[in-house]
């Protein structure tokens, strides 16, 4: 990379042309060399509010083309994004059971977190989704930007509040529509994934039109992409495809049993909790069903001695075909905007875009669980039966559909003052974005009506008493049946933005020493935003209506924001420039936030033409997320849950694998609700930021350079949501001062000292009857928790011209997270948790023209992660798995590091290690080949994931995706192949 104004200038085209590769910082052809200098027009690149001519700025900021983007087989920009090394994990998996945004992706810059990053197209915040990010959170959604519509897009992944304020803690993304064109373009593409599902088609029609003073372009896309279904996957599919360390003892003798964890199809247990068995052939008449036998294995130490027959019942072999690995979507979308320059030299601009889109997605079908009972027709009492609809019963899938709208409405008013040395900009946005949420909900109170009858009274032991229907029980019901206790339901959310905004940017003076003038530019903007949450009303009563989301959401709030800010590019000397910028946000909503402050410092040093040595320091806030400020007292029933109380207690007993240390679906006698509340305490969350590097052209190579660049970043006093595994584990830990470690051992509890104000906080927020069974959990947001993380990135970019063989350039990125330093609360000891994460990430891509054609080819690498069990015992070969437990001498003291098992009442060591099994290192190539057929009509295969790789089963997974997530998002995708069609009409 060039560093001196005039060579960085030859490289500005090669960015805002939409020709770069890899990297923002691409190097000119041999062909595009000139003899001298050229004088560019300035452009405002993300990450400063003046204009300049060098690409490459004081904090690293990286580019793609949307055309880069679809080489690499990418139909989303979400899918994009996922793949960057500077993008960390999901937090939120959307297809997982619960999921309260199923249709929207967010993206996790540096791994600090959703809200932490910033959405803007063309410069202009993108309104929120309307409906929380795990039930708690704001986030923007990148899964609804249609592709086609993109020129390119520009990637900050460093602080910048003090010139965009609230979320841009971690970083920007900055998508560039398309703004000149002229004719008409249509492009048609179809394809899938070669392993099945993901069907994949679009429509994009795209044109332009001009005159003397005007230009307009317009975007019509149609697209359709089907879901990936458990069904489609069938290593996903199976509760036998978990890795075979977490098969207990029963599962290694027998073979893989399905117990009544969430694989029971059919079954009836009495007062024993021995299996009723099922009629001869009720089973088979059920589609996904089987007969199934369930034992009991009792241990003592490492041996099994006593294997118990508990009957039979009916299973699910496919217990997840019906789960959506990866929701589909169908999407409609339309854009139009345009230019009119009048006389004076101003300029009158605007846009119009509506997204519209329906997400398709689900889990678990109806399933009804009763508790204990007394049967009249039999006379016995039937501890707990179960009952899975199947979708023929229901005559539906079943499926959740996510009707999404968003609009985006702008028009502005652009000029120059003073003899053109100041241009301003008066730009007025409006947003919109709404979610209808259409699903099958659950009638429990009906369904138990149904399969039950209504209660005939009580039994002297207070047990409810049934006629209990066997006839209905044990045989498949019709969808006539079915629509007896059938209920559908439709949540609605919406969110809003409207701003305005005025800059102006320019050059004050020039020292004499310099050849630059000292730039500057302001802002000035005022912003209404806000949102609402309108759930079924019916899931008020849980007993007669459930959603299968788990959550009953409600809220609403709005939030004024008025902003100043001002930026200054001085230039010290030729070699050396200074950025400096400051801003404030004062906002008015409920929460305690008043005013912010930022400020940001920048330095760039060309010591000579061909190396840029760079820095830049920041400070950085996000306003209190609305939905941790407005959401009002929402409600959702639990029953799928650990109870770590009652499992260390157990434990203590000698009560080994107890179902309360178990993820169990409860009976519903036993569910608890959760309360979610929003705080309006809540206060900004502040931090900062800084990097250094440097972008070097090789002398000596044409077209070849490098950059590398150290970030860190952090935040403090930043929302931590307790939620109700979190409160339930310190509940255990506060009361008892352990934890438990598996489903037999203990493990010292050190998160909190017993008695301390957050002990005595989280023990008042759950609440239990006289029998010790949970009858409610609080959970909300707090401002305590902490956060720096840090790493390096690297860039190589190439780029060869040959009258010969034609233009061939290149580009690698790279990633190492160094650390990921988290506490939840300020009294925790800071620890650094980066193995937790994938820590480094890398990415390719080469891309070969001459004449007619087009070839490319592109990578990912992900490094491994630790995988499910590490650094807990090993499972011993008979299934038996030992636990890190108390060391019994007169006092209760914890052996950490040892792992033991209970023999005649007795701990004993085994000797055995732990476990340190990792993921595999991820890698996938991608590639295509485009064809030039004549001028108008060009033909290109892309082909994703050329060896059709999928995730592999770690040892020690269990439960619904098998997969360990985390490495990369398309663990399930395999090889995907897509044909594009495009042609020139005119």
């Amino acid at each position: 990379m060039v560093a001196s104004s005039v060579a960085l200038a030859l490289w500005a085209p090669l960015l805002f042309a939409q020709a770069a590769p890899s990297s923002s910082s691409a190097p000119p052809t041999s062909a595009d060399k000139p003899d001298k200098a050229v004088e560019l027009k300035a452009v405002t690149v993300t990450g400063s509010m003046i204009p300049r001519v060098e690409v490459e700025g004081p904090a690293p900021v990286v580019s793609f083309t949307g055309d880069q983007i679809k080489q690499q087989g990418y139909t989303t920009l979400w899918e994009f994004l996922d793949s960057l090394p500077q993008v960390g994990p999901q937090v939120s998996d959307s297809a997982s059971w619960g999921s309260s945004s199923v249709n929207a992706r967010s993206v996790n810059l540096r791994g600090l977190g959703p809200g932490f990053s910033l959405l803007m197209i063309d410069g202009h915040r993108v309104v929120d989704y309307p409906q929380p990010l795990n039930k708690q959170s704001n986030f923007q959604n990148y899964n609804n930007l249609p592709t086609g519509m993109i020129d390119h897009i520009e990637i900050l992944a460093s602080g910048a509040s003090s010139i965009y304020g609230s979320d841009a803690v971690a970083g920007v993304v900055n998508v560039i529509l398309k703004k000149n064109y002229q004719g008409d373009d249509l492009q048609v593409t179809g394809g899938g994934a070669t392993r099945g599902g993901r069907a994949y088609g679009d429509i994009n029609f795209f044109g332009g039109r001009s005159g003397s003073n005007w230009h307009v372009v317009y975007n019509l896309e149609k697209s359709n992409r089907t879901a990936l279904w458990g069904m489609d996957r069938p290593y996903q599919d199976s509760v036998a495809s978990a890795g075979y360390g977490s098969w207990g003892p029963a599962a290694r003798l027998f073979g893989y049993q399905y117990d009544a964890a969430g694989a029971i199809a059919l079954s009836a247990q009495d007062a024993n909790g021995h299996y009723i068995t099922p009629p001869a052939g009720a089973c088979s008449k059920f589609t996904n069903s089987r007969l199934a036998q369930s034992h009991t294995v009792n241990t003592n130490g490492t041996q099994i001695t006593s294997i118990t027959d508990n009957g039979y019942y009916c299973a699910q072999p496919a217990l997840f075909q019906n789960w959506v690995l990866t929701p589909g979507s169908r999407s409609n979308n339309g854009y139009v905007s345009g230019e009119y320059d009048f006389a004076n030299g101003m300029q009158l601009y605007g846009s119009a875009a509506l997204y519209k889109t329906v997400g398709i997605s689900n889990t678990q079908l109806n399933v009804f669980g009763s508790g204990q009972f007394y049967d009249q027709n039999t006379g016995q009492v039937i501890n707990q039966a179960i009952r899975q609809l199947t979708a023929q019963e229901m005559g539906t899938p079943a499926n959740t559909h996510d009707r999404e709208t968003n609009w985006n409405l702008q028009t502005g008013l652009r000029g120059t003052v003073f003899d053109s040395r100041f241009h301003w900009d008066l730009n007025l946005n409006s947003q919109k974005y709404t979610v209808r949420e259409d699903f099958t909900g659950l009638n429990q109170q009906a369904m138990s009506n149904f399969f039950l009858g209504t209660q005939q009274g009580t039994t002297a032991d207070g047990l409810p008493i049934y006629a209990w229907n066997q006839q209905q029980w044990w045989n498949p019901i019709t969808p006539q049946q079915y629509s007896q206790f059938a209920v559908n339901g439709e949540n609605t959310s919406s969110s809003w933005l409207d701003q305005a905004q005025l800059r102006v940017n320019g050059d004050l003076f020039k020292f004499p020493w310099v050849d630059e003038s000292v730039g500057w530019a302001a802002v000035v903007e005022a912003a209404h935003n806000g949102f609402k949450l309108s759930p079924d009303i019916r899931a008020t009563d849980p007993a007669t209506f459930q959603n299968p989301f788990g959550a009953y959401l409600t809220g609403g709030g709005t939030r004024q924001r008025y902003s100043v800010g001002s930026e200054f590019r001085v230039p010290l000397l030729n070699s050396v420039t200074w950025t400096i910028s400051g801003r404030l946000d004062k906002y008015d909503d409920a929460s305690s936030a008043d005013i912010a402050r930022t400020w940001g410092s920048g330095i760039e040093w060309r010591p000579y033409d061909g190396l840029l040595l760079r820095g830049s320091y920041g400070t950085n806030f996000k306003a209190p997320d609305m939905q941790a400020i407005y959401l009002t007292g929402s409600t959702s029933p639990v029953g799928d849950y650990v109870d770590p109380l009652q499992c260390v207690n157990a434990i203590k007993a000698g009560q080994n694998n107890s179902t309360w240390c178990n993820l169990v679906q409860r009976p519903t006698s036993q569910y608890y609700s959760l309360y979610t509340n929003g705080s309006r305490l809540l206060l900004p969350q502040k931090g900062h930021s800084w990097t250094y590097g440097f972008v070097w052209q090789v002398p000596g190579v044409q077209g070849l350079s490098l950059s590398a660049d150290y970030w860190h970043m952090g935040v403090d006093n930043a929302i931590q949501y307790l939620g109700q595994e979190t409160v339930l584990a310190d509940e255990a830990g506060c009361l008892t001062g352990v934890k438990p470690n598996g489903t037999s051992g203990l493990s010292p509890y050190t998160a909190h000292v017993a008695g301390s104000a957050y002990c005595q906080m989280v023990t008042q927020m759950v609440k239990r009857d006289p029998s010790g069974q949970i009858i409610s959990v609080q959970s909300g947001p707090i401002n305590e928790a902490s956060l720096y993380v840090g790493g390096i990135d690297a860039s190589l970019d190439y780029k060869f011209h040959s009258d010969d063989w034609g233009d061939f350039t290149a580009g690698i990125n790279y990633t190492d997270n160094l650390s990921y330093k988290q506490r939840v609360l300020s009294s925790d000891l800071l620890q650094n948790t980066r193995y937790q994460n994938v820590a480094s990430r890398v990415t390719w891509l080469a891309d070969w023209r001459k004449g007619i054609w087009d070839v490319s080819i592109s990578g990912v690498r992900a490094g491994s992660m630790r995988a499910p069990n590490y650094d807990g015992c090993n499972v011993l070969p008979n299934g038996i798995q030992p636990g890190m437990v108390t060391v019994p001498n007169g006092a209760e003291q914890i052996a950490t590091g040892i792992c033991q098992v209970t023999q005649d009442g007795q701990q004993v060591t085994v000797a055995d290690t732990t476990y340190k099994g990792r993921t595999p290192v991820w890698i996938t190539w991608n590639s295509s080949l485009g064809v030039q057929i004549n001028p108008d009509t060009r033909v290109k295969l892309t082909v994703s994931n050329i060896f059709n790789k999928v995730g592999s089963i770690p040892y020690y997974s269990g439960g619904f995706e098998f997969v360990t997530t985390g490495q990369t998002a398309d663990e399930y995708n395999g090889r995907e192949i897509f044909l594009t069609f495009d042609y020139k009409l005119d």
